[in-house]
């Protein structure tokens, strides 16, 4: 069999699994207009190519012989890869009508709400009129297939629904957009790993985000979570079972956000793929399991995929919370390593920038220069 993987996507979401798959011995094909991103200074082969385009990307599979096509970290990546596994008849998570189901975030919450699953209050809209009559605030105005928390505002008033609404239609690709009922409480992540049917990982963390105009983005994550009180913890888990038996525990990752409100937990998004945060790296830390490590053997057959206890788990009352922190800072700006030193207590730490490079726009807010792993405090 081949050993030549294609990675949809250079970008630092990616070059954790470039770096993975050339550690495994199998050699990297990664694929990508845009020039210089820090995946590619680990591929094999880099080839220019729109990930969306599909004819371009089969073209590169069958030139390499390429036996999986992979990506984490991005929604429109995984699209790509599922669609192209299928057509091309190779090893893949998921499927493209659940890929389309997740990435509809309208859909999405017509489907929790169709199955009693922590519903809540949403309008889809196409064009800001038809958001009128809208009388819930705050609220949360997103584009219903955009990641990366592109276009993505709190709104308190009804004055300012309308322009946020026009903003987050122009950057989502089917032009639409939702808003819905802010919810008010502490954020949590679920990383979930199934494979042949059962769950081997669901690890539940704490998401530390901004406020402000940056709302939404990430500073960090805590294993486990330190603000959620173990019985809400123990319902966002129970809540993410409930959405694993409606989905018929489909093979893969999935990487759910929830925020922990009063009424009980509520999903914000759930994603077919592993996250952009490098989550692998705090699990490793907190629990000792490589998920990306695991994810990888679930499709490959490469090693048995082990259960971690209790889903990953385990005995948390002997256990240090361990936190992944973020260092950001706006897009334009000339990166500076002195500026963000990791603390003396990490234990894995990397920078995204070389000194003197301009730091590029990704949510255009705050954007991610470096992160490290290490004890919370």
């Amino acid at each position: 069999m081949s050993r030549t993987v294609l990675v949809a996507g250079t970008n630092a979401g990616q070059a954790d699994l470039i770096r993975h798959m050339r550690g495994r011995g199998w050699r990297v094909v990664g694929c990508s207009p845009v020039a210089g991103e820090v995946g590619q200074r680990f591929c094999d082969v880099v080839e220019p190519v729109d990930i969306t385009d599909l004819e371009a990307m089969a073209a590169v599979a069958g030139r390499h012989e390429v036996a999986l096509i992979l990506s984490v970290a991005s929604d429109v990546a995984i699209r790509s890869v599922v669609a192209l596994s299928e057509r091309l008849g190779l090893p893949h998570f998921h499927d493209s009508a659940l890929v389309d189901l997740l990435d509809d975030k309208a859909a999405l919450r017509a489907f929790l709400a169709e199955h009693d699953l922590g519903a809540v209050p949403f309008r889809r809209v196409r064009a800001a009129e038809e958001a009128e009559g809208w009388t819930q605030y705050p609220c949360i105005v997103k584009p219903t297939d955009a990641q990366g928390q592109r276009g993505i505002e709190r709104v308190d008033a009804p004055g300012a629904l309308m322009p946020a609404l026009a903003r987050a239609i122009a950057v989502s690709r089917s032009g639409c957009a939702i808003v819905e009922a802010f919810l008010e409480g502490v954020e949590l992540s679920c990383n979930v790993l199934i494979c042949e049917g059962t769950v081997r990982v669901k690890v539940l963390s704490e998401r530390l985000v901004h406020e402000g105009s940056a709302v939404g983005l990430p500073r960090g994550h805590l294993v486990p979570p330190v603000s959620v009180p173990m019985a809400d913890q123990q319902a966002a888990r129970a809540l993410v079972g409930r959405i694993l038996t409606v989905l018929g525990h489909p093979d893969g990752a999935l990487y759910m956000q929830m925020i922990a409100t009063r009424e009980g937990p509520r999903i914000v998004e759930i994603a077919p793929r592993l996250d952009g945060c490098h989550m692998w790296r705090l699990i490793e830390a907190a629990r000792g399991a490589d998920l990306l490590g695991m994810m990888v053997d679930a499709l490959t057959g490469e090693a048995p995929v082990p259960i971690l206890p209790n889903d990953g788990e385990g005995d948390q009352a002997d256990r240090d919370v361990m936190a992944l922190m973020f260092q950001q800072a706006p897009p334009g700006t000339v990166f500076d390593s002195g500026a963000f030193r990791p603390p003396g207590n990490a234990i894995y730490h990397e920078h995204r920038f070389a000194d003197g490079d301009r730091i590029g726009a990704v949510n255009g807010t705050l954007e991610v220069v470096g992160y490290h792993v290490g004890p919370w405090s």
